[in-house]
């Protein structure tokens, strides 16, 4: 087995850079970090389920659209990392994000900021480490509507 250090190195670094793909809306590159069958769940702070998906392409093609024209910022902290076996690693993020909206009547809020932990496993498929599953569990999560103009 690789050395453990390395691995969860490796596991850090492919975190961060989905963090940057997002923020940055490098859809394609984001989609490459993924498994070839996915899950991803995103639960809110009170547990219930907000949106789940089984397939990359529909994953990055909500995100794509619900993030068109917004600045944001992921972070993660604070890693848990499991080496189950030498092609499975668990993870677990405390992640914060913040999310301006651009102006207009979308129907999207002004802005969002949260907090919560990112749930993980990453597989090792064709020599690559993907993501397996990713569920986000809220903890918090502050929105602020835009302003009526009148």
């Amino acid at each position: 087995m690789q050395n453990r250090l390395a691995l969860a190195e490796t596991i850090r670094t492919l975190k961060a850079r989905y963090c940057r793909y997002v923020d940055t809306h490098m859809w394609v590159d984001l989609a490459a970090l993924f498994a070839r069958k996915p899950t991803m769940r995103f639960v809110g702070e009170d547990g219930v389920l907000l949106a789940q998906f089984d397939a990359v392409d529909e994953f990055v093609a909500v995100t794509k659209a619900y993030l068109s024209g917004v600045k944001s910022i992921h972070q993660v902290h604070n890693d848990e990392i499991d080496i189950v076996s030498e092609s499975e690693i668990s993870a677990v993020w405390s992640m914060e994000d913040y999310l301006v909206f651009p102006g207009g009547n979308d129907g999207r809020p002004a802005s969002m900021h949260g907090y919560g932990h990112y749930h993980e496993t990453w597989r090792l498929e064709d020599g690559q480490w993907r993501l397996a599953h990713l569920e986000l569990r809220r903890t918090i999560l502050e929105i602020k509507p835009k302003e009526n103009a009148a």
